[in-house]
């Protein structure tokens, strides 16, 4: 499992290479958005503290899907499944509860950022 710094330097240099300046901001902002999404939405799922909610996502998969689908792909069952490790988290978790709150703060950080909903990839 990678962190939230990794995910960011690495979405970040795929991007300047790829698109140049604008490249870098566009897809590091994405991926570290949506890792946030997912960490928020465990955390207001369950009962695990910071640590545990952190080492149970893995930051890769949400890179990757933020990369082919945009920042909707966080808030989808499958993403979710893949990119959290249920017994990393230490509690009970109700997949549904976290799609439904991964939604709810995709929701609330697109309208932080003036920006329309997020993305499904289509």
């Amino acid at each position: 499992m990678i962190g939230a710094y990794t995910i960011g330097k690495k979405a970040v240099t795929f991007g300047y290479k790829r698109y140049g300046i604008p490249g870098a901001v566009a897809s590091g902002g994405a991926a570290l958005a949506g890792y946030l999404v997912v960490r928020r939405a465990l955390k207001r799922s369950t009962n695990a503290d910071t640590t545990g909610v952190e080492s149970a996502i893995d930051a890769g998969e949400v890179k990757s899907a933020v990369e082919q689908k945009g920042l909707g792909a966080v808030t989808e069952p499958e993403t979710l499944e893949r990119a959290i490790d249920q017994e990393e988290v230490g509690s009970a978790l109700d997949m549904d509860a976290v799609q439904s709150s991964a939604e709810s703060e995709a929701d609330a950080m697109a309208d932080e950022s003036g920006g329309d909903e997020p993305s499904d990839g289509n």
